[in-house]
């Protein structure tokens, strides 16, 4: 981070957050256009606004770091005497998981119990220490140490000799590790001793960015205080780094005891160890914008979580700078904000410490309402109706009724849900107008889904945003919005699975989508009420920069068990082969490949091709045919993400297939010889339509999908395929899609955007 100075006194402001400066538009020359005029001057007052917020926050931020009061690098918490457990009343709130720890330590000493090299302590935190008054008890049990406050157990620390470690769980490194989805971006991916200053006295806006702004907020809305003096400075924070590609925080600190981590008849420095591993996750946490949905946000060990702390080296002096290199490798926002990490503390490249499955969580200060106060911001400014916290419960919880309230008479697990991890493409609600029971035509909402900076799935389509994501983009808000419509409140004592049945959507415009929010408005066109379900019909936009660029129409349906049974497939419940089974040509007519390897059309979690027959001048058009065939495999990525309790594969899955299949057609019959380095794309202007009749499960064995070529348009190097296609799941057709239409293009060349886009309005970890 770059320092700015004021008087002498650094001040933490980010370089990516700079006071701007505002430069007025010239207004309309014809004055006759008043609302021209009104929105040029709306955009200046936002722009002066902003302006001196941003100054704000920058003469707050001098304020804060210059009544910090230095700290000395051996400076222990206050309210912590060396050696013994201090009265409660004396910790401040955020020391007293440092104070629980320094009773045990306390109590083992007296024992003579204190760890040596290679000897391992594992902990368990059942409660948080109390604000009230009052000592802290630790009780021997064997080998076990149990501090509590009167009658509550708040942790339970057990001495291990060596080798246990080696029987601690270890963790596997995820073959597609979960983007980050901070909840506010920043440029500020290292921290000074004035910047901690700063942060633990609630400047977050100030040395993180304006996207951490929390104005208008009551004081016991916004986050606790943090303790000083546990980090000396922080040099790494990279949220897809460390050993699980999870998120990674390097930082270094001086222990304030003067004697090794488990010094003999001195006091044990591994408590200040833990105490300052605790202090980085809650740095990590609050960088990555888990307190913007809770209202007085504060951090406590995560509970119920064993966590290990191994002794590697105990004659270590406690005045020797360490480094401690901490790797996330869980992280979430159910039931609350949470993270689980490892770290390694090292003095001079040696290690000293491992400290493995230590967690925090983010809780609400006790005195705010219940049930949660909506505190989120949107990116356009406003409160949210449901922020990312009511997304993790409808993705992640227990069933929720239509007020946002966990469903307590609820006796079903399959409701509707949003799905799980990078599958789900919506964080938060920023207006509605739903009524729970009234399922008002023209009611509806906007949703916000903040693209992360490098979203996988561009990553795994070569850079181009795939029809999958668009598609996921568009229609899972609009089952949030039916469940808070009244949906969630129907048929509570049954199972109700939500699937979309069919829709059309068009791209009106190419866009750029790393790192910005997309705007998901939805409108209810129709309510069908049904015996055992009910249909509802949406128009869908999705917006960026305030006007739309896909835009189209849906279907969803809600089924009891009863009403999914009579899914019959497209073709009343006929197995009607594809066409390539139909007509046998001849083996010199068709060219059999194996293209689960080929990148070209989709790596990762989005390749989706196995074995296809290609039969050129085949197919329904006499145009070009193409039969792909994979094997449905329990272990496929999307089962786990959509939905939980009701694992099935997205019906975007298949036409995302399809649009592979397709472009695969092109590569391998010489479409694109003259195309260097081929680039894939959706085409503007072109509705795609579909209809589901049925669903991919893992207990199926096969999925099969056929495009047939209906047209190849060819401008220089720039190829455009129109294709129709079908899905089978095994022997039924369940999926039919029209209208697939792909732009090809060297990847070097800049995508042609129309001059005056038609804007078209239509009514698994």
């Amino acid at each position: 981070m770059e320092e700015l100075a004021f008087e002498g006194v650094p001040l933490a402001v980010s370089p990516a957050e700079p006071v701007p400066v505002p430069v007025p538009r010239p207004l309309p020359a014809a004055a006759s256009d008043a609302a021209a005029v009104r929105t040029r001057l709306a955009e200046r007052i936002q722009q002066a606004h902003s302006a001196v917020l941003d100054a704000h926050q920058a003469i707050t931020a001098w304020q804060l770091a210059h009544t910090s009061r230095p700290r000395s690098p051996r400076m222990a918490p206050r309210g912590v005497a060396s050696g013994a457990a201090a009265p409660m009343s004396e910790c401040p709130p955020a020391d007293r998981a440092v104070a629980v720890l320094r009773s045990a330590a306390a109590a083992m000493r007296a024992a003579d119990a204190t760890p040596e090299d290679h000897t391992a302590i594992t902990m368990t935190w059942h409660g948080e220490a109390p604000d009230a008054s009052g000592s802290l008890r630790t009780d021997r049990c064997g080998a076990t140490w149990r501090v509590s406050d009167g009658d509550r157990i708040l942790a339970e620390l057990t001495l291990h000799q060596a080798g246990y470690p080696e029987a601690w769980p270890q963790h596997a490194v995820h073959r597609f590790p979960p983007d980050p989805r901070p909840l506010a971006r920043t440029s500020v991916h290292a921290l000074t001793a004035t910047d901690l200053e700063v942060l633990g006295k609630g400047g977050f806006a100030a040395v993180f960015g304006s996207g951490f702004r929390q104005h208008g907020l009551p004081s016991s809305a916004l986050p606790a205080r943090w303790p000083a003096g546990l980090l000396d400075e922080v040099t790494v924070i990279d949220p897809r780094g460390g050993r699980y590609a999870r998120g990674r925080l390097c930082g270094t600190t001086q222990l304030s005891v003067p004697r090794s981590p488990a010094a003999e008849g001195g006091e044990q420095a591994w408590p200040g160890l833990v105490a300052a591993a605790l202090y980085a996750l809650r740095v990590y946490a609050f960088h990555q914008g888990f307190h913007l949905c809770v209202p007085g946000a504060r951090t406590v060990p995560l509970p119920g979580h064993p966590a290990l702390v191994e002794v590697l080296h105990a004659s270590t002096r406690g005045d020797t700078p360490l480094e401690l290199d901490m790797s996330v490798y869980e992280a979430g926002l159910f039931p609350q904000p949470y993270l689980v990490a490892d770290c390694l503390v090292t003095a001079k490249g040696q290690p000293v410490a491992q400290l493995r499955d230590l967690g925090i969580a983010l809780k609400q200060t006790p005195q705010t309402t219940v049930p949660r106060q909506r505190i989120r911001v949107c990116a356009s400014g406003e409160r949210a109706l449901a922020d990312e916290l009511d997304a993790a419960v409808a993705s992640e919880g227990p069933p929720l009724s239509a007020d946002r309230v966990i469903d307590r008479e609820s006796t079903a697990q399959v409701r509707p849900r949003l799905p799980r991890g990078d599958l789900r493409m919506m964080d938060r609600v920023a207006r509605g107008d739903v009524t729970p029971g009234e399922y008002r035509l023209g009611s509806g909402g906007v949703g916000e889904y903040d693209v992360p900076e490098d979203p996988w799935f561009l990553r795994e389509n070569r850079g181009t945003v795939p029809q999958l994501a668009l598609m996921e983009m568009a229609l899972q808000p609009a089952g949030l919005f039916s469940g808070l419509a009244g949906v969630a409140s129907e048929y509570r004592d049954q199972d109700l699975n939500c699937r979309n049945l069919e829709g059309r959507f068009r791209l009106l415009r190419q866009v750029e989508l790393p790192g910005d929010t997309v705007e998901q408005h939805v409108v209810l066109r129709s309510h069908t009420p049904l015996p055992g379900g009910i249909l509802h019909r949406y128009g869908l936009e999705l917006h960026l920069g305030g006007s739309p660029f896909y835009t189209g129409e849906a279907v969803h349906g809600f089924f009891t068990p009863e009403l999914m049974a009579q899914q019959q497939g497209l073709d009343a419940g006929k197995c009607i082969p594809p066409w390539l089974d139909r007509r046998h040509p001849t083996p010199s007519e068709v060219r059999r490949l194996d293209l689960s390897g080929d990148t070209r059309l989709g790596s990762g979690r989005l390749a989706l091709l196995g074995e296809v027959a290609i039969v050129p001048a085949g197919g329904e058009h006499r145009a070009g045919y193409l039969l792909c065939s994979k094997p449905v495999r329990s272990a496929d990525w999307f089962f786990d993400h959509h939905f939980l309790h009701d694992p099935v594969m997205p019906g975007s899955a298949g036409v995302q297939m399809l649009y592979q299949a397709a472009s695969a057609y092109a590569l391998h019959t010489g479409l694109l010889d003259h195309v260097p380095d081929p680039s894939f794309s959706i085409a503007v202007g072109e509705e795609l339509r579909w209809s589901y009749r049925g669903q991919v499960l893992r207990e199926h064995r096969r999925v099969r999908g056929e495009v047939h070529i209906r047209e190849v348009r060819q401008d220089g190097e720039s190829v455009r395929i129109l294709a129709d296609g079908s899905v089978w799941r095994d022997d039924l057709r369940i999926y039919q899609v029209d209208n697939i239409a792909i732009d090809v293009r060297a990847a070097q060349q800049p995508r042609l955007r129309p001059a005056q886009p038609s804007f078209v309005r239509t009514e698994d970890r």
